[in-house]
C-alpha cells in the first residue's frame, strides 16, 4: 500500500511540472436498463468498463471482472480452470462443475444468458464494454440474478472500418496472439467482423514433484463472426457465431497438513496445518487432473421501430460439451490415514479423483417491446422469455480406492413475462415500478450405475420432477438533485429456483441425490448517490444496501458428498464505493471499496452451518477493493508514454459454510508501462500480474479425514504485447 502511494505521488508530482491541463471525466453509455443511458444517470449499482478500461485493468478472462466491482468474488475452483466459482452480496455458488448449478449473479454475452458456469471462464476479446448491475435484477433480467448480472457486450460493426492485431509473450512460454477486422460489406446497409484469439501456456506455475513437472498448462482458442444489417429502414439487425475450444491440466489443489484431526474441526480452528509440501505443490498423479470445453453457438438479434415503440427479439443457441478431471485431495492422501492425521506423502496417491463428461443445449427465445409516452415523460418495457437447457453428465472416479459411476440427466424450462415503466414528474423527481413472474420446470434422473458406494444399491436409479415460481417486484424513486447528481431509493425482490443435486457419489437416498432443496429469496432494498464534482473531474458514487435472504442456499460438505442445502434467513448489509478522479489532463486515479456484514436470523438446524456453528457466510470479506491509477505522457507530437498500477486487497474470510477453514487477508500488486502512437495505431506494453510475487490463497476445503486442499492464486505473471490498430 505504502509502495502505491508513494508512486502515485510521483506520478503527481510529474505530471504537474510538465505544464497539462485539467480534463473532464468521459460519459460512458450503457445499455443496463435495455436502453442506451449515461452511467451517471441510471438509478441503480452498476460498474461498468470500456475497452481501453479492460485493457489497462488486465480484464482477460471472466473471472478478473469480479476484483474490481465493490463486493464481488469470482475464482477457479475445482472441475477445469474454465469453471468459476460466483459471490455477490452474501449470495454464492460452490460447485459450479456440475450441470445442475446455477450462479446467483447471471452472466450475459450480448444480452444472452449464459447459464454454464463449468465453461463460463472464457476470455475476452473484442469487448467494447462490460457492466456489472449489483442487486437483485428484479424485472428486466430475473431469472438468476439474485444478486446481479455481468453483461459482456461485444463490438458489432458498422460504417467505421477497423483492423487490429496483438502478439504477446510472457512467463511460463505463455504466447498469446489475437486479431479482429470489421467494417461495411455495402456501406450504410451491411457490415460484418470476424475476432480471433489464441492463447497458449506452455510451461506451468505449479510444481509437482511426483510427476517431476509443473502444472498449471493450458491452450485456448475462440472465433466470433458478426453481421449486422441496417440497409432498411426502421430494421436494425446483428446475426453472432461463435467458438471457443479449451484445453488445460485442470484444477491442482496444493494438499495441506494434518489430512484428519483427532477431534475434527470446531469453528475457532479456521486454519488447519500447512502445505504438505512448497507453497504450490501438488502431488496428484499424471492424468489426474484436466479440463477441456467445446462451445459453440449463434445469436440472432433484431429490433423494428413501429412508431410509438420498438420490438426487438433475441434468439440464441449454445451447445456445450465439457470434460473434467480431479483428485480434491490434491495428492495428499494416506490410505487408511494414519492415527495422527497426515503421515508421510506417498507419492502419487490421490484421495478422491473424479472425471465427467457433460454435454449441454441451450435455447432461448426474449421479446421486448419499449416504447415512451406523454411526451417521453413515460418510459416503458414489456417482455416474455423462454429458456430450454437439456444436458447430461457421467461421473466416475474413486475415493480412497473404491470406484463409483454416476449418471445424470437434467431439464429445464424456464419462462417468465414482466413489465417496467419510469414516471418522471419533472425534471428532477421520477418513479420507477415493475414486476416479472418466473416459473422454472426441473426434471432430473441420477443413476449410480457401479460402485462400492451406490445406495440402496448398485443400478439404482432416482427421477425428480419440480417446479418453482415467483414473482418478483420492483419499486424505485429516484431524484435528480442537479446534472451532476443523482439520489434513489429503491427496493427490489430476487428469486432463484430450488434444484437438484449432483457428484452424490452414488447416494441416491435423502443424504442427496432422493432429495431437492428449495428456492432462495431475497428481499433487497438500497440507497445510492451519483455525482460528479469539481467541474466533472471527480466521481463518486455509492450505494449502501440491505439485503434479507430467505431460504439461502449454501453446499454443505456431509461425508462422502456435497449436497446443496436451505440455510435459512440471513441478513446481508454493506456499502460499496466507485470513485475516480482526473485531477489533471492525463492522469485518472481510481479506487473501489466494498464492505459487507452478515447476520443470521432463523436456521434451519440440520443445516451444515448450523451444525458446525458457523456465524459467517462463505467468500464473504468483511473489506475488499482495488485502488490504483494510470497516467499518459506525451513525448512528441505522435509518441506516448504510459504506466499504471493497481492493489486489489481483500479481508480474511471463510472459504465454506461450516466456517472451518478461514483464507488470510491478502493484497496484490498488477502494474503496466508502455510506449504508443498517439493516435493508437501502435503499442508496445509490458504487463504484469501479482508483480510483487505474493503467495496468497483464494479458496480451501477441509473435511475430516477426507480432504484438506487449498486453491492458489497464481505467482508473479509478466508479459509483452505489440498491439497494432487500423
Amino acid at each position: 500500500m505504502r509502495t502505491g502511494s508513494r508512486l502515485a505521488i510521483a506520478t503527481l508530482t510529474l505530471a504537474a511540472t510538465t505544464g497539462v491541463s485539467f480534463a473532464q471525466l468521459e460519459e460512458i453509455v450503457v445499455t443496463a436498463q435495455r436502453r442506451e443511458q449515461a452511467l451517471q444517470t441510471v438509478p441503480i449499482a452498476v460498474s461498468a468498463f470500456r475497452a481501453d478500461q479492460i485493457e489497462r485493468l488486465q480484464i482477460n478472462v471472466v473471472k478478473d471482472i469480479g476484483e474490481n466491482v465493490p463486493n464481488l468474488q469470482t475464482y477457479t475452483v475445482t472441475a477445469g480452470a474454465q469453471a468459476i466459482q460466483v459471490h455477490a452480496r452474501g449470495a454464492s455458488v460452490q460447485n459450479p462443475g456440475f450441470n445442475v448449478s446455477e450462479s446467483p449473479v447471471g452472466i450475459y454475452e450480448d444480452d444472452v444468458y449464459r447459464g454454464r458456469l463449468a465453461s463460463a471462464n472464457l476470455e475476452l476479446a473484442d469487448i467494447e464494454r462490460i457492466e456489472v448491475l449489483r442487486g437483485p435484477q428484479a424485472t428486466l433480467y430475473g431469472r438468476n440474478t439474485l444478486a446481479g448480472a455481468i453483461r459482456i457486450v461485444t463490438r458489432t460493426p458498422g460504417d467505421d472500418p477497423w483492423a487490429t492485431a496483438s502478439i504477446g509473450y510472457g512467463n511460463y512460454q505463455t504466447l498469446k496472439l489475437s486479431g479482429s477486422v470489421g467494417g461495411p460489406i455495402e456501406e450504410g446497409a451491411l457490415a460484418g467482423s470476424i475476432a480471433v484469439l489464441y492463447h497458449d501456456r506452455g510451461d506451468g506455475w505449479q510444481p509437482n514433484p511426483v510427476r517431476g513437472t509443473d502444472v498449471g498448462q493450458y491452450t485456448d482458442k475462440a472465433a466470433r463472426a458478426k453481421l449486422h444489417w441496417y440497409g432498411t429502414e426502421n430494421l436494425d439487425a446483428v446475426l453472432t457465431a461463435w467458438a471457443v475450444d479449451i484445453e488445460n491440466d485442470g484444477y491442482n489443489g496444493v494438499p495441506y497438513r494434518p489430512f484428519s484431526t483427532a477431534t475434527g474441526l470446531t469453528p475457532g480452528d479456521k486454519r488447519p496445518g500447512s502445505p504438505a509440501g512448497g507453497f504450490y505443490d501438488n502431488f496428484s498423479p499424471e492424468g489426474a487432473n484436466y479440463g477441456e470445453s467445446d462451445q459453440a453457438g449463434f445469436t440472432l438479434d433484431w429490433s423494428y421501430n413501429i412508431g410509438a415503440a420498438t420490438l426487438r427479439s433475441i434468439s440464441a443457441f449454445a451447445n456445450i460439451k465439457d470434460r473434467f478431471g480431479f483428485d480434491l485431495a490434491g495428492g495428499g492422501f494416506d490410505s487408511p490415514p494414519p492415527p495422527d492425521g497426515f503421515g508421510p506423502l506417498p507419492p502419487g496417491v490421490a484421495g478422491l479423483l473424479v472425471t465427467s463428461d457433460s454435454r449441454m443445449k441451450q435455447w432461448s427465445q426474449e421479446f421486448q417491446l419499449l416504447g415512451s409516452a406523454f411526451n417521453e415523460q413515460f418510459e416503458w418495457l414489456v417482455g416474455a422469455y423462454y429458456l430450454n437447457e437439456d444436458g447430461n453428465q457421467l461421473y466416475a472416479g474413486a475415493l480412497g480406492g473404491p470406484a463409483f459411476a454416476e449418471s445424470i440427466t437434467s431439464e429445464t424450462d424456464s419462462y417468465a413475462v414482466f413489465a417496467e415503466g419510469t414516471w418522471s414528474f419533472n425534471d428532477q423527481w421520477s418513479l420507477v415500478a415493475g414486476l416479472r413472474w418466473t416459473e422454472d420446470r426441473k426434471e432430473y434422473t441420477n443413476t449410480c450405475t457401479t460402485g462400492f458406494f451406490c445406495q440402496p444399491a448398485p443400478g439404482a436409479s432416482i427421477a425428480l420432477k419440480e417446479s418453482f415460481d415467483e414473482f418478483t417486484p420492483r419499486v424505485g424513486l429516484n431524484f435528480q438533485a442537479n446534472d451532476n447528481m443523482l439520489l434513489y431509493l429503491t427496493y427490489g425482490r430476487g428469486f432463484q429456483a430450488g434444484g437438484f443435486q449432483s457428484l452424490c457419489f452414488g447416494n441416491l437416498t435423502t443424504n442427496c441425490a432422493g432429495v431437492a432443496y428449495q428456492p432462495q429469496t431475497v428481499d433487497s432494498v438500497e440507497l445510492g448517490m451519483k455525482s460528479d464534482w469539481l467541474d466533472n473531474t471527480l466521481r463518486v458514487n455509492l450505494a449502501a444496501f440491505y439485503a434479507m435472504y430467505d431460504g439461502l442456499q449454501q453446499t454443505a460438505i456431509t461425508g462422502n458428498a456435497f449436497p446443496i442445502r436451505n440455510v435459512g434467513e440471513v441478513d446481508v448489509y454493506g456499502i460499496e464505493a466507485e470513485i475516480s478522479w482526473a485531477p489533471i489532463e492525463s492522469l485518472n486515479l481510481f479506487a473501489i471499496l466494498g464492505y459487507m456484514e452478515s447476520d443470521f436470523g432463523t436456521i434451519d438446524p440440520s443445516a451444515a452451518a448450523a451444525l458446525a456453528g458457523a456465524r459467517e457466510l462463505p467468500s464473504n470479506p468483511k473489506y475488499s477493493g482495488k485502488v490504483g491509477f494510470d497516467y499518459t505522457m506525451s513525448l512528441s507530437s505522435d509518441l506516448n508514454f504510459f504506466y499504471g498500477a493497481d492493489l486489489t486487497f481483500s479481508d480474511s474470510y471463510f472459504s465454506e459454510a461450516t466456517n472451518a477453514l478461514e483464507i488470510a487477508p491478502y493484497a496484490r500488486t498488477n502494474a503496466f508501462v508502455g510506449l504508443g502512437q498517439a493516435d493508437g495505431r501502435w503499442q508496445l506494453a509490458l504487463t504484469g500480474k501479482n508483480i510483487f510475487d505474493r503467495d496468497d490463497n483464494v479458496s480451501g476445503i477441509f473435511q475430516n479425514g477426507f480432504t484438506n486442499v487449498r486453491t492458489v492464486l497464481p505467482p508473479a505473471e509478466y508479459m509483452l504485447t505489440l498491439k497494432v490498430n487500423y
